[in-house]
C-alpha cells in the first residue's frame, strides 16, 4: 500500500494527498506533518516494517468530515489532491485500486463549506503578448467564464478589481498577483494560441477564435486556453458545463480600482471596519445568488444609460405594485441557487436532494413568468422569456421521492413504481424487518426472557442479546457469538438466513437506486444551459425586488439621468451611516457639481464630517449607477466612467512604499487617466510631507485638473490647507464649501452641515482636548499657535524677537491658579449659592 501511495504522491508533489483507506482519509510523511499542524489533529506514526523499525508519520480524519477539513486547508492556501478507492474493496483481488479523482485549489472550488454562498470565487489566468494583456476569469461553482483584452500595464489593476482567488501565470511571468490571491505557474506552452483553440473546442465546443470574439493571436485567447486546460486537469472529469459568457470591455462599466473600492468600503473594508461596507448595508436580497449579483452590480456599475434606466423602471413598477412585490419576495425565499446547482450538475456532484431542489425551483418558474410578463417594465418582460423547463421538472419529480436524502444510500431516493425490481427488493427488506420484530416476540414467549432483544452491527450482523441474569433460560439451539459485561449475544440458523436475505436486498436496493439516479442526473445535466439561465434570471429578479423593498422601507428616491457630466444631490444621506446611527441622527447634505462648478474645495474642523461628505457623494453615485434608488430628496447625475480616490493612509511596507509615495502614485493615476466623465475624491492630499511641499503639490494638482482639456474630472477636495480656498475665487470652475460648526465661547459644536464658502479654522487643538490630551500640552499648543499666527517662528538658534521658545514651561508647584483657588476654599463654610458661583468661576478659568 505504501508503494501505491508513493507512486501516486510522486505525480502530485505540490499537493497534500488525501489517501482514502476505508472510512478514513490518511496522510503520510510531510503531508501528515502539514495536515496535523494546519488542522490541529494528532500526528501519529506506524512502523514501515518489523525489520528496520522506521516510523512513518501519519495523520487522518473520517471521510464524512472531509468538507470541513478541506475548507480549512484551502483557506490556509494549500492545494489538495483527493485520492479515492475506485473499486469495491469486497470485489478487489489484492490491493484496492486508488486514483486521484480531483485536485482542489483556491480557485477551483465547486461546492462545500469553503465556498461562501454569498461571494463569488474566481479562477483567473493572465498572459502578455507584444504589449497587450489578456485575462480570463472562471467561476467554477457556476461554470461561467468571461475574458478581456487590455493594455499590458492595466493587467494588474484589472486583476485587483476582479479579486480572483487564484491566478494562473506562465513560468517566468513578471505579473504581480493581487493581495490575497494564490499564484500558480504553468509551462509556457500551455498559453500557446493553438493549444488554446484546441482547449476551447474540446471544452466549449467553439472551433474558431472568432466564435469567442477574439483573434487567433489574442492574449485573452491564450489566457483562456490555459485556464480551460487547468480546470480539466484539476477536476479530472467532464467539464462541459463551462460556459463562455463573452468578451467584456473595462470601459463598459464604471472602473473602481481595488484601492478605491476598499477606501469607499463598497464590497469589503479594511479589518475592523466590516460594519461600514455598502454591499452589506444595502443587501436586502433573500437568496445567495441574488446577494452575489448585487455585489457584482456594485463592484462594476454599468455605464449604459439604457441598462440603468431599465433597472429604474423595473424598481419603480415593483414599488407601485406592492402586492406583487410581496408575492415575488415570498416566492423567491423558497428557490434554490440554480447557478451553483448547474455547476454541481456539470461536474456530476449533485445528490438526490440537490436534484429535488432543482425540480422544486423549476416548478415555480411559470408563476414568476406570469407575473413578470404582465409588467410595464421592459426589463422584467424580457427576463420573463426564460425557458421554464417544466419537462425537466416533471422528469425529476417522477423519479425522485418527495424528501430524498442528501446522499445516496442514506434513505429512499427513488419513488415507488419507478422500478419493479427495486420495489421487490424493498418489500423483501421491509418483510425481513417485520420478520425480525415478530421473531423477537416469539423468542420472548418461547424462552420466557422478557428483555430479550434482537439487534445488529457491521461486525456480527443480526444477533439475539440476553442479559446475564437470564442466561439460565437460553435454549440449546442458541449459538454463543459474543460476551459483554452485562449480557451475552447469540445467533440462530434461522436468524442468519433472514439476515442474508435482508443484506442482499439492501445491496441490490443501493445498486439499483444508484443506477437510476445517475441516469436521471445525466439527463438533467443535458439541460444545464437552461438551468443556468433560469438561475441568472432569479438572481437578477431578487436584486430588483430587494431594491424596490429597500426604497419603500427607507424612503429612497429615483435618480434622474443626465447627458451632461455632473452630479446634483439634494439632502443626500450617507447610506451606511444612516443604518448604523439612531434614526434621525444622520445629517443630510447637498452637493452640486457641473461644468461650471467642477471642483469643490471642502474645508472645516477635524471630526466635523468632511471625509463622510466626500464618501457619501461617491457611494450615492455608485448606488445610482448600479440601478438603485438613493437616500436623498432628489438626485440627478450623469454616468461616471471611473472613480479615483485618495483617502486615508496606506503604507505598503512590504513593497517599500511609504504613505506619501502611495498617495502620489494614486494622484498620478488621477492626473494621467481621468476624463471629464470621472469623479475624484481627494481627502487631505499632501499631508504626508512638509507643509509647504504638500500645499504646493495640492495647489498645482487642482490647477492642473481645472485647466486640462483632457483630464478634467468632477472633484471633491477636502483639505486643512486653508490657503487653497483662494483657488475657489481664482479658478472659474472651482468653489468653496465648508462644514458648519458653532463656536460658543471656546466650546465647539459640530453641526455636520455643509454650507457655501470657506473657513480658516480647523479647531485641531480643541479636538486634541476632546481626545484626552493633557491640559498642559493643550495650553502649550495654544501658546505656540498664537506665536505662529503672530509671525514668530520655531527655528532654533539665532535669538531675536521673532524667536519662539521651544521648551514646555516647567511644572511648578502652585503655578496653576485654579489649583490655588481650590486650595483656598473651606467647603464647610460654603453656602450652596456660593459653591455654584465658584463652580462657574472655575469653568470660566478653564476656558
Amino acid at each position: 500500500m505504501m508503494d501505491q501511495f508513493l507512486e501516486i504522491k510522486a505525480l502530485h508533489p505540490g499537493e497534500i494527498l488525501l489517501f482514502r483507506m476505508g472510512d478514513f482519509y490518511e496522510t503520510f510523511f510531510d503531508d501528515a506533518r502539514t495536515v496535523s499542524r494546519a488542522l490541529g489533529i494528532t500526528l501519529t506514526s506506524r512502523s514501515r516494517s518489523r525489520e528496520d523499525g522506521e516510523e512513518i508519520p501519519l495523520a487522518g480524519f473520517p471521510y464524512h468530515a472531509l468538507d470541513g477539513y478541506l475548507s480549512r486547508l484551502i483557506r490556509a492556501g494549500y492545494r489538495v489532491a483527493i485520492c479515492e478507492q475506485t473499486e469495491d474493496p469486497s470485489k478487489a483481488t489484492g490491493l484496492v485500486r486508488r486514483e486521484v479523482i480531483e485536485v482542489i485549489t483556491p480557485g477551483t472550488l465547486v461546492s462545500g463549506s469553503a465556498l461562501d454562498e454569498r461571494r463569488t470565487i474566481l479562477l483567473s489566468s493572465a498572459f502578455v503578448l507584444e504589449g497587450r494583456g489578456g485575462l480570463a476569469f472562471c467561476d467554477i461553482s457556476t461554470g461561467e467564464i468571461d475574458a478581456t483584452e487590455t493594455a499590458a500595464e492595466l493587467l494588474t489593476s484589472e486583476l485587483a478589481r476582479r479579486e480572483p482567488s487564484e491566478l494562473l501565470l506562465a513560468e517566468g511571468s513578471g505579473i504581480q498577483p493581487p493581495a490575497g490571491c494564490e499564484a500558480t505557474f504553468l509551462e509556457k506552452w500551455k498559453f500557446d494560441g493553438a493549444a488554446a483553440v484546441s482547449a476551447a473546442e474540446s471544452v466549449l465546443g467553439v472551433s474558431t477564435p472568432e466564435g469567442l470574439g477574439a483573434s487567433s493571436d489574442s492574449p485573452a485567447l491564450s489566457a483562456m486556453g490555459a485556464l480551460l486546460a487547468y480546470v480539466r486537469d484539476t477536476k479530472r472529469m467532464d467539464v462541459s458545463h463551462l460556459c463562455f459568457t463573452g468578451m467584456y470591455r473595462r470601459e463598459d462599466s464604471m472602473i473602481i480600482d481595488r484601492g478605491s473600492a476598499r477606501a469607499l468600503a463598497i464590497t469589503d473594508a479594511p479589518d475592523g471596519e466590516e460594519s461600514a461596507v455598502l454591499a452589506s448595508a444595502t443587501d436586502c436580497t433573500v437568496t445567495a445568488a441574488g446577494s452575489r449579483e448585487w455585489r457584482k452590480w456594485l463592484a462594476a456599475p454599468s455605464r449604459r444609460m439604457e441598462t440603468i434606466f431599465g433597472r429604474y423602471e423595473a424598481v419603480s413598477w415593483l414599488m407601485e405594485e406592492r402586492d406583487v412585490l410581496k408575492r415575488l419576495r415570498r416566492m423567491l425565499e423558497g428557490v434554490a441557487d440554480l447557478q451553483r446547482q448547474a455547476g454541481k450538475l456539470g461536474t456530476l456532484r449533485s445528490g438526490p436532494r440537490d436534484l429535488r431542489a432543482v425540480a422544486d425551483t423549476l416548478s415555480t418558474l411559470p408563476g414568476f413568468r406570469a407575473i413578470m410578463g404582465g409588467s410595464k417594465s421592459d426589463l422584467l418582460r424580457e427576463m420573463a422569456e426564460v425557458d421554464t423547463m417544466q419537462g425537466t421538472a416533471s422528469r425529476i419529480d417522477s423519479v425522485l421521492s418527495e424528501e430524498p436524502p442528501v446522499k445516496l444510500g442514506e434513505g429512499a431516493s427513488i419513488r415507488k413504481g419507478v422500478s419493479p425490481e427495486l420495489d421487490e427488493y424493498r418489500e423483501i427488506r421491509s418483510g425481513g424487518h417485520d420478520w425480525i420484530r415478530s421473531r423477537r416476540d416469539e423468542e420472548r414467549e418461547r424462552t420466557g426472557i422478557p428483555n430479550l432483544s434482537i439487534g445488529s452491527n457491521k461486525v456480527f450482523g443480526y444477533y439475539i442479546e440476553v442479559s446475564k441474569s437470564h442466561l439460565d433460560r437460553v435454549p440449546e439451539d442458541y449459538i454463543r457469538k459474543q460476551t459483554l459485561v452485562n449480557a451475552e449475544r447469540f445467533i440462530t440458523p434461522q436468524l442468519k438466513e433472514m439476515e442474508s436475505r435482508i443484506f442482499r436486498a439492501g445491496d441490490e436496493i443501493e445498486r439499483l437506486e444508484r443506477e437510476i439516479f445517475e441516469e436521471l442526473r445525466s439527463e438533467v445535466a443535458e439541460e444545464l444551459a437552461g438551468i443556468r439561465d433560469a438561475g441568472r434570471m432569479l438572481a437578477r429578479l431578487d436584486v430588483l425586488v430587494s431594491l424596490a423593498g429597500m426604497a419603500l422601507d427607507r424612503g429612497y428616491v429615483r435618480p434622474a439621468l443626465s447627458d451632461l457630466p455632473g452630479i446634483e444631490i439634494n439632502e443626500g444621506r450617507h447610506p451606511v451611516l444612516e443604518r448604523l446611527l439612531p434614526q434621525g441622527e444622520c445629517v443630510p447634505n447637498s452637493i452640486r457639481l457641473d461644468q461650471g462648478r467642477r471642483i469643490l474645495i471642502v474645508t472645516g474642523p477635524n471630526m466635523a464630517g468632511k471625509s463622510t461628505y466626500l464618501r457619501q457623494a461617491a457611494l450615492l453615485v455608485v448606488m445610482a449607477q448600479a440601478g438603485s434608488f438613493v437616500p436623498a430628496a432628489c438626485m440627478r447625475f450623469s454616468p461616471v466612467d471611473r472613480i479615483f480616490t485618495r483617502i486615508g493612509s496606506s503604507d505598503r511596507l512590504t513593497r517599500g512604499q511609504s504613505t506619501f509615495l502611495v498617495e502620489m502614485a494614486e494622484a498620478a493615476a488621477l492626473l494621467n487617466s481621468s476624463t471629464p466623465e470621472s469623479l475624484a475624491i481627494l481627502d487631505e492630499v499632501g499631508r504626508g510631507t512638509s507643509t509647504y511641499d504638500g500645499l504646493s503639490l495640492a495647489w498645482a494638482m487642482l490647477e492642473y485638473l481645472h485647466d486640462s482639456a483632457e483630464h478634467r474630472p468632477l472633484v471633491l477636495f477636502a483639505t486643512h490647507y486653508h490657503e487653497l480656498t483662494a483657488l475657489g475665487n481664482l479658478l472659474p470652475a472651482a468653489a468653496n464649501v465648508n462644514v458648519k460648526v458653532m463656536d460658543t465661547g471656546g466650546k465647539v459644536v459640530f453641526l455636520y452641515r455643509i454650507e457655501e464658502g470657506s473657513t480658516d479654522e480647523s479647531y485641531g487643538i480643541h479636538v486634541a482636548s476632546m481626545a484626552g490630551v493633557p491640559p498642559r500640552v493643550v495650553r502649550r499648543a495654544r501658546k505656540v499657535l498664537a506665536d505662529l499666527e503672530a509671525g514668530r517662528h520655531l527655528m532654533p538658534g539665532g535669538g531675536g524677537e521673532d524667536q519662539l521658545e521651544l521648551a514646555l514651561e516647567p511644572e511648578k508647584p502652585g503655578d496653576d491658579p485654579i489649583v490655588e483657588k481650590l486650595r483656598g476654599i473651606d467647603p464647610d463654610e460654603l453656602t450652596p449659592r456660593r459653591a455654584l458661583e465658584i463652580l462657574y468661576e472655575l469653568r470660566d478659568g478653564l476656558e
